[in-house]
């Protein structure tokens, strides 16, 4: 009952603002960021089972529906400016599904981490071709919501309590509340630390040097409070690039750097810091894991160079294999699940669309962003768990292609005539290309059929 509930919400809230995609769009990321995938319980009623997924996946489903009725040729369009991205993406999608139905792996995670996210980067772009201010709307939801759930690690550092779903958390294997390490309101504290690192260098677009200098430093203390040594190291690089790409002058930066080594020589004294160095002297083991796992896979991947076990199968495979750990590695997991060459396309997708937008300037740090997030997925089973990193990641992307698009193409004029003749962006779509146009119409008549 609960679940039909929320679906019915869903279906609703997608019908009444399907002219409206930022708001629909930032529902989903809100939905993401505020309840992680132990706490989907809540809202859906489902903890376990074939309907058990996230409550954001539902909404990104009703959506899509509504979007494919009422704005189809927008839709049509995305996917014929990007449509050898699609087509690659397709494949993937294709051999996900084929394994993990045959090899009896999660579907649930299959949709929340791959398909349901694949979907959301397509409804972005969709509706930033006839919106060019939603990727300044997003960026800065994204930023915000990195404060807001750094706030929440805090909180829990202080506290000493999970505040939010603590009966979902004290499920988790992993988790100790001794061990004061938290992670807000998503998934896993290297989830956390994952989603700071590659939300900050977003600050560098940041024009306020005080609301720059908070953001980095609240982000700063959510990855200390996530103790990942990784995230350390790299967001101190971050932080470094936020300050030298900002633009304000180079005596604002300067100010701005001496405040921020400020704030970091009082983190160093912290309780919190002192864990993190341990961490550093100690890491229980951690590196031999990931070097355990790289060893395994390498005297296996013959085995599933094209065909994989199904989505989650890796953890099956690791334990049998002998492994303490996953695979620990988001590329080597996929590799296991849905096959070698199907998980080099998908992350060879997501590096080809950096590769092109690389130089956009529309969006300062969103390059840099989606670079971290590639990188970093692959030091854990970040993808392959559930967690806000599936989202994030195609979320990025999906800003990246747009602010390269903006980059590449100034913005036209549009005139009342071709509003009414449906050749300018609105309910109907967005200007075509000739030979988009012609793929987009080929689309509509397969649909048709």
């Amino acid at each position: 009952m609960q679940l039909a509930a929320w679906i019915a919400f869903c279906a609703v809230a997608a019908v009444l603002t399907r002219n409206h995609p930022r708001l629909y769009l930032s529902a989903v990321v809100v939905a993401w960021f505020a309840i992680p995938a132990v706490g989907s319980s809540l809202v859906t009623g489902e903890a376990d089972g074939p309907l058990s997924f996230h409550p954001a996946t539902w909404l990104v489903a009703a959506i899509a529906g509504v979007q494919l009725l009422h704005t189809p040729r927008a839709l049509a369009a995305a996917l014929a400016r990007q449509v050898h991205v699609f087509l690659g993406l397709a494949l993937v999608a294709g051999a996900a599904v084929i394994t993990t139905v045959a090899g009896g792996g999660s579907s649930v995670a299959l949709i929340d981490q791959l398909l349901a996210p694949v979907m959301f980067f397509l409804l972005i772009l969709a509706a930033g071709l006839a919106d060019r201010g939603l990727l300044t709307v997003l960026k800065n939801l994204l930023l915000t919501l990195a404060a807001a759930v750094s706030i929440v690690a805090l909180a829990q550092t202080l506290t000493g309590q999970v505040i939010f779903y603590e009966s979902g958390f004290l499920t988790q294997y992993w988790f100790d509340p001794e061990d004061n390490r938290w992670m807000g309101t998503l998934d896993q504290p290297l989830a956390l630390s994952l989603a700071l690192c590659m939300i900050a260098p977003l600050a560098a677009g940041v024009r306020r040097p005080a609301l720059q200098l908070v953001l980095l430093v609240l982000l700063g203390a959510g990855v200390l409070v996530s103790q990942s040594r990784l995230g350390i190291v790299t967001y101190a690089l971050v932080a470094a690039f936020a300050v030298l790409r900002s633009r304000i002058p180079w005596q604002g930066k300067l100010s701005l750097a001496g405040l921020l080594a400020t704030a970091a020589w009082f983190a160093a004294g912290s309780t919190v810091s002192a864990g993190v160095a341990q961490r550093f002297a100690d890491d229980t083991g951690s590196a031999a894991a990931r070097a355990d796992a790289w060893g395994f896979f390498l005297t296996r991947w013959q085995d599933y160079l094209v065909a994989g076990e199904g989505i989650s199968a890796s953890y099956r495979v690791s334990e049998a294999g002998g492994l303490i750990t996953s695979l620990e590695s988001s590329v080597l997991m996929y590799a296991v699940d849905i096959g070698v060459v199907f998980a080099l396309v998908y992350f060879g997708v997501m590096a080809g669309l950096i590769a092109r937008n690389w130089r956009q300037q529309a969006c300062p740090g969103l390059a840099l962003g989606s670079v971290l997030g590639l990188l970093i997925v692959q030091t854990y089973s970040a993808l392959a768990t559930r967690s806000v990193a599936g989202i994030l990641i195609w979320t990025m992307l999906a800003l990246l292609v747009l602010a390269g698009r903006q980059s590449r193409t100034p913005e036209e004029p549009r005139t009342p005539e071709e509003g009414a003749a449906g050749t300018s962006s609105g309910a109907d779509g967005p200007r075509l290309r000739p030979i988009e146009a012609q793929l987009a119409a080929a689309m509509r008549a397969a649909a048709a059929r």
